[in-house]
């Protein structure tokens, strides 16, 4: 800024050598943390109290289209596929990626390069720009403060937008800084900029919540321009005559040409339908509003987000030293923008800083911007009802550049006493040595018991599958085929590729699946149960600790076969079950015969109770005699005596 005093114009115009040395080897040892053993899988649990999956699901998500088109030539392979997801959202992530890959081949490894080579710019940038606007205190504060942050060391080495995101944000910034610095260049560093402000809006969506922190800070810094290099200074005219004088300018001009272009360009993007119906479901979706309008739910949301967990994991898991630094350079900025507006009531001479290091120092343009930056992905951060690391890594690099600004700050402020300046100093390295300790011995045990399932299960599954052509669908079964020659699609119940019409379709050959709770298991056995009709198991393979079942899918002849076979064995079942009912009804029929003849044999005897009921015996029956038969005597014969 023309306004500050030559100590700081002379660190702003020639960094030493020995600061240029200390920043490039910060940022080779930030690069080896983030290119050692990239293959690993990250850690099931980056940081405590964040359940989000998006660390190990969505790389091959975020990939999907670019994998197609660098494989294939097709975003698309089939013309009934209703993934076009991010193409239309993400259109300079997708294409950039898909370039990536045609020039280094898809894996999970390029795929993750694609990132780590933009955190590793991002990290540059920030230093760099710390370097010249507050000095070498403040530079490696920030590098190390994001750098070393646990979160964004993980986030930074995986293959999801919001590496790329963070990277063209700062060089938006950039394109900020050197309009302030160089203001007789401002129409190329105004283009610049908005064009680095299009690409991260173009690869993530969250870019949009900055657009109007960010057309505001173009203006003012390319009507600042324009005062500087038009010699426009005359504190005495009013604020109307002194626009109207600046606005003639040609850097005026430029520079509101090129914020007239990111909103042309937004409003083109944004107006289209497919753009819109992105749009709102990842509106409904960041907010959670499935049953409400999005903003009553973001507001509703944000009121009570600043007593949420969300806010206290934030400042005591996510990133403590960088947002309680950056929240105490927010509180030093408004504390002195109050002092100087208290002082110009009053009529008082408000004399520039004599160091413009030390705590007493006014923030510049970008350290404006960056605070917009902060303020507003907090916000919007605490709009949404999700703990996500993915939603929140946008506010750690505003929040270490203030963060970074302080610590510069208080490192080379003029303390009463030199006593007072070392205890600070140490103060300030024991803090470096015990968050870079911290950090190194996650990264150590991460290394030493990480697994690379993710870039081994490709391997696993080629060997079950073997070399023929394959279709493959499952929960997990993007990351299973991500490195392989066989075609993926995603199938999400109630989004997309749901429908029974379109699975029949999509020529399914494979189904990977975890276990009985995978969603598309479940949604093909009530959709389409007749495409799992003589599949057969191939094996198992194993992605983050889960095992999963690999099933080769029947051909429609196969499965025409199988039914026939089943008709038949289903028939001779029924007859067999029929034979068996009549069986058991004839043998029902003689035991209910032989019960019946006996109930009438007991029937026929005397009850035991009346035998027992006898006090005297009974008198005896006589006998029947039988009479005698009498016998007449016989006749004596004819001539005998």
């Amino acid at each position: 800024m023309p306004d500050q005093t030559s100590e700081r114009e002379a660190t702003r115009r020639a960094p030493s050598r020995r600061a240029w040395l200390v920043l490039l080897g910060l940022l080779l040892g930030f690069s080896l943390l983030r290119v050692w053993k990239l293959e690993l899988d990250p850690p099931l649990s980056v940081v405590r109290g964040y359940s989000g999956q998006a660390h190990f699901r969505d790389e091959a998500a975020k990939a999907h289209e670019a994998r197609n088109m660098a494989k294939w030539e097709q975003w698309s392979l089939s013309p009934v596929d209703e993934y076009g997801f991010w193409r239309a959202q993400s259109p300079a992530w997708v294409w950039g990626e898909c370039l990536w890959f045609r020039q280094f081949g898809v894996g999970l490894a390029q795929a993750r390069a694609f990132v780590v080579v933009q955190s590793i710019v991002a990290l540059a940038l920030l230093m760099w720009l710390a370097l010249v606007r507050h000095g070498l205190p403040s530079a490696i504060a920030t590098g190390l403060l994001l750098g070393l942050n646990w979160a964004y060391l993980v986030y930074s080495r995986l293959a999801l937008m919001e590496g790329a995101l963070i990277c063209w944000l700062l060089v938006a910034t950039v394109g900020l800084s050197q309009l302030e610095r160089r203001p007789e260049q401002a129409g190329r560093w105004s283009m610049f900029a908005v064009f680095a402000m299009l690409v991260a809006c173009t690869i993530k969506q969250t870019g949009l919540l900055l657009v109007p922190a960010f057309a505001i800070a173009l203006t003012l810094l390319g009507l600042r321009a324009a005062a500087v290099v038009g010699g426009l200074r005359d504190p005495d005219a009013r604020w109307q005559d002194r626009l109207k004088a600046r606005l003639r300018t040609r850097e005026a001009k430029v520079t509101l040409i090129a914020v007239a272009t990111l909103a042309l360009a937004l409003a083109l993007l944004v107006l289209r339908p497919e753009y819109q119906q992105r749009l709102a479901f990842n509106a409904v979706h960041f907010t959670a509003a499935y049953e409400q309008s999005v903003w009553q739910r973001a507001v509703a949301t944000l009121v009570r987000g600043f007593f949420s967990m969300r806010l206290q994991l934030m400042f005591m898991l996510l990133a403590p030293v960088i947002l309680w630094l950056a929240t105490l350079e927010l509180v030093r900025v408004v504390i002195l923008a109050w002092k100087t507006r208290r002082a110009r009531k009053r009529g008082e001479v408000v004399a520039p800083t004599p160091s413009s290091a030390g705590l007493d120092a006014p923030a510049d343009a970008i350290d404006l911007w960056m605070l917009a930056w902060a303020i507003f992905a907090l916000l919007a951060n605490l709009a949404s009802p999700h703990r996500a690391i993915r939603f929140q890594l946008v506010l750690l690099p505003p929040a270490a550049w203030l963060a970074g600004a302080m610590i510069g700050r208080a490192w080379l402020h003029s303390w009463p006493t030199p006593r007072w300046g070392r205890a600070v100093r140490v103060g300030l390295v024991w803090i470096a040595l015990l968050g870079t300790s911290l950090t190194a011995m996650r990264f150590v045990g991460w290394m030493r018991d990480g697994e690379a399932s993710a870039a081994w299960i490709g391997e696993d599954l080629r060997a079950l599958i073997g070399d023929s052509e394959a279709v493959v669908v499952g929960e997990f079964a993007a990351q299973a085929a991500f490195e392989t020659d066989y075609r993926h699609f995603y199938v999400r119940p109630n989004q997309f590729n749901f429908r029974p019409e379109i699975l029949y379709q999509l020529g399914i050959t494979h189904l990977v699946v975890a276990g009985d709770d995978d969603f598309v298991e479940e949604l093909m056995q009530d959709q389409v149960p007749e495409m799992l009709v003589a599949r057969r198991k191939l094996g198992h393979v194993v992605f983050r600790q889960r095992q999963l079942d690999v099933w080769e899918l029947a051909t429609p002849e196969r499965r025409a076969e199988y039914q026939a076979w089943d008709d038949e064995r289903r028939e001779r079942e029924k007859v067999e079950r029929l034979a068996q009912r009549q069986r058991k009804a004839r043998e029902r029929r003689t035991h209910e015969a032989a019960r019946k003849r006996q109930e009438r044999r007991d029937a026929m005897c005397v009850p035991d109770e009346l035998i027992e009921r006898a006090e005297e015996p009974m008198t005896p029956v006589p006998a029947a005699v039988e009479p005698r038969a009498q016998v007449m005597p016989a006749r004596a014969r004819p001539g005998s005596n």
